[in-house]
């Protein structure tokens, strides 16, 4: 009788207790706009943005360079005085021609979230074995999605 009743109480705070421990607040979809270092366009992130606890921030979503359409890609991000640091990784492999993977760095100035961005790329084209690596920066704005 002992063991139902335990297991009875532990339902039920896994029920009604657990989710808000796990809960996220949602903040919308964001989209920025990436510039390279001559202020052409690269690519446009497109994340919906949820916070944990902890002012930690995760992000989910795309990025898309255009002809070859929307890749998955996520990051994070924390608040650290009047800057929003942000972590975002991407890859995709596009078909007969090349994978390609980055982690780009950004900063972003809290009251206009624009600011400047830095990523390490590598890319391996098909039928080749050799991997490129690549470094990278320019300057991001946020934008209407």
């Amino acid at each position: 009788m002992h063991k139902p009743s335990s297991l009875l109480l532990s339902g039920m705070f896994l029920v009604f207790c657990a989710p808000p421990l796990f809960a996220d607040k949602y903040h919308g979809e964001f989209c920025w706009q990436v510039f390279g270092s001559k202020q052409e366009n690269l690519w446009k992130y497109r994340f919906g943005i949820y916070e944990k606890e902890g002012g930690h921030y995760t992000l989910f979503g795309s990025i898309d360079y255009g002809p070859n359409g929307p890749s998955a890609s996520h990051g994070n991000a924390i608040v650290i005085g009047n800057s929003i640091k942000m972590t975002i990784v991407s890859t995709d492999y596009e078909d007969g021609y090349q994978v390609w993977s980055e982690t780009v760095a950004v900063k972003l100035d809290s009251a206009t979230l624009n600011g400047t961005w830095n990523a390490l790329s590598l890319e391996s084209n098909d039928g080749k074995t050799a991997v490129l690596g690549f470094r990278s920066q320019g300057t991001i704005k946020w934008v209407t999605c």
